[in-house]
Parts: C-alpha cells; sequence; structure tokens
C-alpha cells in the first residue's frame, strides 16, 4: 500500500532490508542507496512510515500477530539477478521468476550493471542482448536458466 512500490521494489526492499523494523527505520538515504529505487520512490517510503495513521496500522497488525517473517538469504541462486528477454517455451516468465526468487536469486524487468544473467528466448530483441554485452552480463538460453533452477 505504499505509492510507488511495486513488486519488485517491495521484493528489492525485503532483501536489502530483511524486516518490516528497519525499514520503517530506515532514511532517505538509506532507502536512495537500492539499485532503481530513485527519490520519488524513497520518498514515499519515508513519508508512509512517518504517518500515524500509518505506523497505528502496524502497531495492530503487529498486536494480533499479522507480521511478515524476516526476509532469509540462501538458495543455490543466492543474490544472482536475472533478466529474460523473449519468450520461453517450456516455462511460463512468470514460473521462472517465482523459481528463481525460490532458490534465493532476483528477477529483474531490465539490464543494469548488476544483472549476473540475461536469459535469451526465442524472438528475443536486440537491446537487452546489446546492454548485457555492454555491462559483461553473462547470456545463457533457456536451458541453461532450467539446468539451473532444478
Amino acid at each position: 500500500g505504499i505509492r510507488h512500490v511495486g513488486t519488485q521494489t517491495a521484493q528489492d526492499l525485503s532483501r536489502y532490508f530483511k524486516n518490516l523494523d528497519n525499514l520503517g527505520t530506515a532514511s532517505f538515504d538509506d532507502i536512495r542507496s537500492i539499485d532503481g529505487i530513485g527519490d520519488v520512490v524513497a520518498d514515499s517510503i519515508v513519508l508512509w512510515f512517518e504517518d500515524d495513521d500509518n505506523r497505528a496500522l502496524l502497531s495492530k497488525f503487529r498486536e494480533l500477530g499479522v507480521w511478515p517473517k524476516e526476509s532469509k538469504s540462501g538458495g543455490s541462486l543466492h543474490d544472482k539477478r536475472f533478466v529474460i528477454t523473449g519468450t520461453l517455451n517450456s516455462i511460463s516468465r512468470d514460473v521462472a521468476a517465482e523459481k528463481i526468487q525460490q532458490k534465493g536469486g532476483v528477477f529483474q524487468n531490465s539490464v543494469s550493471k548488476d544483472t549476473n544473467y540475461l536469459v535469451l528466448g526465442d524472438k528475443a530483441g536486440a537491446s537487452k542482448r546489446v546492454k548485457a554485452e555492454k555491462y559483461g552480463t553473462t547470456i545463457i538460453d533457456e536451458n541453461e536458466l532450467l539446468r539451473m533452477l532444478n
């Protein structure tokens, strides 16, 4: 429910801060230091946690035992970052993203300097490949991704 925070940003925040208490006390600069989070999103998060109504809501959740578990690190793909481009034949992009995350990896929508793997599916465009080559990202095919997921 935090403005400008979608699924990917929420996952990035969870991975970085590990729990909601850490996020709730984080400074603008702490949040802004996370790759992919800009000033607008960082400001929105800080303002959300400063709001008295939101703090009361979190307090009520905690009292009722409705509280997220701490984000755990680990898995065979721990902190490995993946981008998929093109069409995968044997697995949907959503299922692939879920499996990557279950193994401790990070699914990204676009290639950045910290992306470890670009998965090239069928009919992949050139722009993500060019960016991956520029950053030295390892380029793999669907079969290699499936091997890593199993």
